[in-house]
């Protein structure tokens, strides 16, 4: 296992500042963060972990002489900031050497193009896969998109499917990643939902024009503006209306504020979620296509369907005339949070079988006891972030990877002591009654 002995954070917004307890109980060494933001608050943090905490507000024209002097063959960079380049950031790291992840695939700024007003994830994620087939596959490793989700619910895929077969007699065999596949076509799996429903609540009220969620605000804000976008499964016979095709995914006209789906999780029940366009919709799709991948024999249809807190829900009818212009003042809810579950899981809806749902019912007050500075949303993150780092430390010269290519087992058995309790439950559900299509339409509200 490579050593490691320093770690350069590019952001230190909420999800790196809940990073810093679970860094210092793994690593020894530096410390070293970048932000654009420096506040008495984020100073305090820094300082309590030992970590160097610099105000530079990282770009395309400073990056490399920022950050280089820091890099080595014994470094992790982590790219935990909105609008920083992936591509960028991993080219630099692969060239001094120095392991590299991040929690979604950013570009330098989210632009226009033709999917909608700002830069879809498809475009992002086969930009990336572009460059990374360009690159030496033995090259310093770099693990994209791997936070909760996208991320560890990839491996908790894994998982799921594992435990379907087994209650429901299926043999199987893992020899090849197409296996997978084939596992979830001979469960008759069909629609994949990531399913997240948030019941923390602070005591605190909104103002008008603040915009309160338990992540990233400007990245929640950023997925709610962008198209909605999913796998396309090869049950599917019917494109929403404008929305437009791309290989193994759609984008829809409409952005993720916009659309919402019926979901269900084993604690809230039957909810409606938004369709928020998120990288592990697309690489889950891609990993169990089966066939031509245009015309696939096989392939389910994933989507995230995601009701955030209340308060977050409130928040983004700030976003009702599709820009964030009505959006003045920003908070992410942590140390006001009172009560409340962040449950998140894969929902496998099958055609077969009953439909399978796995994942965490963590709460506000375990994840506190935990690691300090966490909510339950953060410690979801945060704990598939060291996952990642340490499978990529066991294997320092793996090149480009997504969550897919990592040994979900190793994975699994590091994160699922912050995400209990875990839940596997079978259930007999529907999004309509009667309707045994599983097709996209029964799913919109």
């Amino acid at each position: 296992m490579k050593t490691i002995n320093r770690i350069v954070i590019v952001g230190f917004g909420s999800i790196a500042q809940a990073l810093l307890p679970l860094l210092v109980e793994r690593y020894q060494g530096d410390i070293v963060i970048f932000d654009k933001e420096v506040d008495v608050s984020r100073q305090a943090i820094a300082q309590e972990y030992s970590a160097s905490l610099i105000k530079k507000l990282i770009t395309p024209h400073n990056f490399v002489s920022v950050i280089s002097p820091y890099l080595g063959e014994q470094v992790f960079l982590l790219n935990l900031a909105v609008s920083v380049s992936s591509e960028a950031l991993i080219d630099l790291a692969q060239r001094h050497d120095s392991l590299y992840l991040d929690t979604c695939i950013e570009p330098w700024e989210y632009s226009a193009d033709v999917d909608s007003n700002l830069a879809s994830n498809f475009s992002l994620r086969e930009g990336l896969k572009r460059f990374a087939k360009q690159r030496a596959v033995d090259r310093a490793t770099a693990v994209v998109a791997h936070g909760a989700n996208p991320g560890f619910i990839s491996v908790l895929l894994k998982k799921a499917l594992t435990q379907m077969a087994a209650v429901n007699g299926v043999a199987f065999e893992i020899s090849h990643p197409q296996d997978w596949a084939r596992l979830a076509e001979r469960l008759g799996v069909r629609v994949i939902q990531i399913s997240e429903r948030d019941t923390q609540v602070t005591g605190k009220e909104r103002s008008e024009q603040h915009f309160m969620c338990t992540w990233s605000v400007d990245g929640l804000i950023t997925e709610c503006l962008q198209p909605a976008e999913m796998g396309w499964g090869s049950h599917e016979t019917r494109l929403p209306q404008g929305a437009i095709r791309n290989d193994y995914a759609i984008a829809m006209r409409e952005q993720g504020r916009e659309v919402k789906v019926k979901s269900w999780s084993p604690n809230y029940l039957d909810f409606a979620g938004y369709l928020l366009t998120h990288n592990e919709s697309l690489s889950i799709a891609e990993y169990l296509t089966l066939g031509d991948s245009r015309n696939p024999s096989y392939r389910p249809t994933v989507y995230y369907a995601y009701h955030p807190c209340d308060q977050a829900v409130a928040s983004m009818a700030l976003l009702n005339e599709g820009n964030e212009d009505r959006v003045l003042t920003k908070e992410v809810l942590k140390d006001g949070i009172v009560s409340g579950i962040d449950e998140l899981g894969v929902f496998l809806i099958s055609d077969q079988y009953p439909s399978v749902w796995m994942g965490s019912n963590l709460s506000i007050g375990k994840a506190r006891k935990m690691a300090k500075y966490n909510s339950a949303t953060s410690l979801q993150v945060v704990s598939s972030i060291v996952a990642g780092m340490a499978w990529a430390q066991a294997n320092p010269h793996a090149g480009i990877l997504e969550s897919e290519s990592l040994d979900w087992e190793f994975i699994y058995g590091i994160v699922e002591k912050y995400w209990q309790p875990m839940v596997f439950q079978q259930i007999d559900w529907r999004p309509v009654a009667g309707d045994s299509t599983l097709s996209f339409g029964s799913f919109l509200i």
